[in-house]
């Protein structure tokens, strides 16, 4: 069981192992861009670190790239981020709404932070992302 094969996914691979990377990676950095976010301030970087560090925790647990491990990323990232963004400002109602759909959450947070971590975990494009990254 947990183990999923695709055409050009090796046998290794371990789909259970992926979605646990993936969602450890997202909560990790969702809860410190939280916290920073709370008491310095919001950085793109950071967001994007999110998405990173998800999709390469289902691709060094998982075994390698996948695209549903992608999927899981991306989604973890997305749930993770708006959890960060619980922790900058709790949510009050329409307020909260308004400061958490500013043009940065929604290209940055929204978009581009699951975009890398689907990249990072289930494209060959994220091989770039991954050679970057120190781990």
């Amino acid at each position: 069981m947990g183990q999923a094969t695709a055409a050009g996914q090796s046998e290794q691979y371990n789909l259970t192992m992926a979605i646990v990377g993936a969602v450890a990676g997202a909560l990790a950095l969702g809860l410190v861009y939280g916290v920073v976010g709370r008491f310095v301030g919001e950085y793109k970087y950071i967001a994007l670190a999110v998405g990173a560090v998800s999709g390469m925790g289902a691709v060094r647990l998982g075994g390698g790239m996948s695209l549903v491990g992608g999927i899981v990323a991306a989604v973890a990232t997305l749930v993770f981020m708006l959890v960060g963004k619980l922790l900058i400002q709790p949510g009050d109602g329409g307020s909260w709404i308004a400061y958490h759909t500013t043009m940065f959450d929604i290209l940055f947070c929204y978009i581009a932070a699951p975009v890398t971590a689907f990249a990072t975990a289930g494209t060959p494009v994220g091989e770039q992302i991954r050679q970057r990254l120190p781990f």
